[in-house]
């Protein structure tokens, strides 16, 4: 009996030899050591992944493996181990136009381990004209090898703008009733990009988790103060794009942007939102509440705007880079009374500036109440700006809101209060 167990013991140990030696092997083939292959890892490339905002806000991040380096590769999604998909993948997956997939037919199969196989990926395509999309439009030859824990490939250059898929069996990593983590608050503010306005959404990610994803909801306001939802988007990194063009999103509008978090590997668990305060994109007079007396003295309004004073497009001068405004006074009522506020100046400009702390550009003027010795009783008079004339598309026609004055008899002063001028 101790003999039969002891080559029972044997063989088991033997077995567990042949395991090692086999991993150990693996490891000597080139392709499969640590120096033998590069790692691609962008989280765009996963299946999960919708790239169809990438080409609304942010082309530049498009996958494009056209210009990829020939060579043996592995894929991570997350720093976890990820595989080319054998299954037709969708358009505008994989952080790209045309997703790239690995083609398995009938007869053939995967690489078992320490084995190279030759096969052929397929690039996905749908023209305009067409109701049905062409799973295997372009073909690319593609070798795997087996190295015994993940696979590597030898990939090539693509053919124009397409991107190699990935994918993994993440599903074990969280479990269905751990809600993730919220983000932290976003915040907007607004840049020049290339000659447009953009507002940016960012937001901080108080946690080490990186396999969560971040859906972002852009709303604006209306006058009838419904929260309109003007863009909808999936995306991996802390930041969403947002142009005002003058059309869709315009000078005037007051602006949020709202974040939740999902797992990759489980989009359907969802955190709460959370959302940013209130971004007004364009020019306001400050302060909007002001009390003042008849006694001649000088009280200051700054114009600020939030938004980056554009440049004319073909002049390469800084001083033409600039936001010409016209001031008016308008009393409501009583004009055969004669003036009843006196401006420092009729006409300001905004000049380019680096934008800091929500201002991008500001002008100051002063105004002073004026005496008239007369019972008039309570007048109202708005300080207000002339809609823009201007070169620029976005800028051209907007009116910013106006500071309505009050000018109160009884006690000799002046209030000033915040509307909408127009």
């Amino acid at each position: 009996m101790l003999c039969l167990k002891s080559s029972k013991q044997n063989l088991n140990n033997g077995g567990f030899s042949k395991t090692i030696l086999q991993k150990q092997s693996y490891s000597t083939v080139l392709e499969c050591s640590p120096g033998g292959h590069q790692i691609l890892q962008s989280p765009y490339r996963s299946v999960d992944f919708d790239s169809s905002h990438l080409q609304q806000s942010a082309i530049q991040d498009l996958l494009c493996d056209h210009s990829l380096t020939p060579g043996w590769y592995r894929f991570m999604i997350f720093d976890k181990p990820a595989e080319m998909p054998t299954k037709c993948i969708e358009m505008n997956r994989c952080g790209t136009q045309a997703p790239v997939w690995l083609s398995l037919r009938e007869s053939e199969s995967m690489p078992r381990p320490g084995e190279i196989k030759h096969l052929t990926a397929c690039a996905t395509w749908q023209f305009f004209f067409s109701a049905s999309k062409d799973c295997c439009l372009f073909r690319i030859p593609v070798s795997v090898r087996n190295c015994g824990d993940f696979f590597v490939y030898l990939l090539q250059p693509t053919q124009g703008c397409m991107g190699y898929c990935a994918e993994g069996n993440l599903a074990a990593s969280s479990s269905p009733s751990v809600s993730p983590p919220l983000p932290a608050i976003p915040e907007v503010v607004a840049e020049l990009i290339k000659g447009s306005i953009y507002l940016r959404c960012t937001f901080g990610a108080p946690f080490a988790n990186s396999s969560v994803g971040f859906i972002i909801t852009w709303s604006r306001l209306s006058p009838e103060g419904i929260k309109e939802e003007l863009k909808h988007e999936t995306a991996v990194h802390m930041f969403s794009l947002l142009e005002l063009d003058g059309i869709n999103v315009r000078l005037g509008d007051r602006i949020y942007c709202s974040i939740s978090t999902f797992f990759v590997e489980k989009p359907d668990i969802q955190s709460s939102s959370v959302e940013s305060k209130e971004f007004f994109a364009g020019i306001k007079i400050h302060p909007e509440t002001y009390d003042i007396s008849e006694d001649g003295k000088e009280h200051k309004l700054a114009i600020e705007s939030s938004i980056p004073i554009p440049c004319p497009e073909f002049s390469q001068l800084e001083s033409d880079c600039k936001i010409s405004l016209t001031l008016i006074t308008v009393d409501e009522g009583k004009e055969q009374l004669g003036l009843n506020l006196a401006l420092s100046s009729c006409h300001v400009d905004l000049l380019q500036k680096p934008c800091n702390d929500g201002i991008c550009s500001q002008a100051v003027i002063y105004f002073t109440a004026v005496t008239d010795f007369m019972q008039d009783g309570d007048r109202i008079t708005r300080i207000a700006v002339e809609p823009i004339s201007s070169e620029n598309f976005l800028w051209n026609g907007y009116v910013p809101e106006s500071t309505q004055v009050e000018n109160l008899h009884v006690n000799s002063s002046v209030k000033a209060t915040g509307q909408k001028f127009g």
